[in-house]
């Protein structure tokens, strides 16, 4: 830019604008313009800068009173030690400058070594529609890495020490030259944890070993088909101290042989005969934990439905059952002897439907052995 315009017109306040105002609009339009939201834009890096260095310029109180009365020309000269916007300043003045801003969004990593939690696991975990209905404490096993018992978690051979990394001096991170901004990246050769390992110990993966081990786990009465209990601190150790992880146990409910759940409902058929469903009846259905007596009303038809209250699934989130929907499947005699049949021939005609059962002869009744 051949000629610097008002700092106050760069970050778009007026001129009695507030420490404040000045600090949420220079977040607002770096955030806009950082050369990491525009990789392939040299104006907004350039707008970047004059936003940060009228920024650096308003926020100080002297060097703000110098530019309010003398321009650009005052505010770069003396006093407070201001000379321009130096992008090649200690990456440290730098860091401080931005975590005032933006906390540790920008450069932050660089004052610490990275400390990554360790993996989560999950585990799949079929149960019962019985152990759903009643709860169930169960107890799997799982292999997981662990801290090695024989280095202690360090990775370093027995008798020895991590070393601090020799290339990014223990930080964990490493500074790159981009331009006109100098940025910092993960090292290399200590993943971040600012430690190097000269001798391995042979019996760990950098400090950690698999190893089977076995949890508890609570199935409350009702839990969902699909539904993630989880187990904290029980996934993979962290390296370097980090916390472990969590196991994520994912419930999956088998199919029953005979009930089907519908939310907190069960639903099942019950079968009864053609003189039940036509005078009615008292039925014994079985639940999925008791045996209960249900009354067939006269006239019952095939596919209607009876409704046993209490008697489905908990809730999960309340106290109380769900129901179990009982729909009624009538089974209709294949083979009746001669007595049966024309008892049948009387009751339809009495309803006023002739049924004629063609009759088998005895040469019909041989053949139909061999059939």
């Amino acid at each position: 830019m051949s000629q610097k315009r008002d700092y106050y017109e760069v970050l778009e306040v007026a001129k009695d604008a507030s420490e404040q105002d000045l600090k949420k609009a220079y977040r607002r339009l770096a955030m806009k313009y950082h050369p990491d939201q525009n990789p392939d834009d040299d104006t907004a890096a350039e707008r970047f800068k004059e936003l940060t260095e009228a920024y650096r310029v308003l926020s100080n109180s002297e060097t703000r009173a110098r530019y309010d009365r003398f321009g650009h020309q005052g505010a770069t000269s003396g006093g407070a030690g201001y000379t321009g916007m130096d992008f090649d300043m200690d990456l440290g003045s730098m860091t401080d400058f931005f975590e005032s801003i933006f906390g540790s969004m920008f450069g932050g990593a660089t004052r610490r070594r990275r400390v990554r939690r360790g993996n989560d696991l999950q585990y799949d975990l079929k149960v019962t529609l019985e152990q759903v209905i009643s709860g169930a404490d169960l107890r799997i096993t799982i292999p997981r890495a662990v801290s090695c018992d024989e280095c202690g978690g360090t990775g370093a051979l027995k008798g020895t020490s991590p070393r601090v990394c020799s290339r990014c001096g223990g930080h964990g991170q490493i500074r790159l030259q981009q331009g006109i901004f100098m940025m910092s990246s993960t090292c290399p050769s200590c993943n971040g944890s600012g430690q190097e390992v000269a001798e391995p110990c042979p019996s760990c993966d950098r400090g950690l070993v698999e190893k089977e081990e076995e949890f508890n786990v609570s199935i409350p009465p009702g839990i969902e088909d699909g539904k993630v209990k989880v187990i904290r601190g029980a996934g993979e150790h962290g390296r370097n101290g980090a916390p472990p992880g969590d196991l994520n146990i994912r419930v999956f409910i088998e199919r029953h042989s005979v009930f089907e759940r519908d939310g907190d409902d069960l639903v099942c058929e019950q079968a009864i005969t053609w003189p039940q469903a036509v005078l009615g009846d008292e039925v014994e259905v079985k639940t999925i934990d008791s045996t209960v007596r249900m009354k067939v009303k006269p006239g019952t038809r095939s596919g209607q439905v009876y409704l046993l209250r209490g008697k489905g699934v908990p809730h999960f989130y309340s106290s109380g059952r769900g129901d179990l929907r009982v729909k009624i499947d009538i089974d209709v005699p294949t083979k009746l002897n001669d007595a049966q049949v024309e008892l049948v021939e009387q009751l339809g005609k009495a309803l006023g439907t002739a049924v004629k059962m063609k009759r088998h002869s005895l040469v019909d009744k041989v053949k139909s052995l061999f059939d």
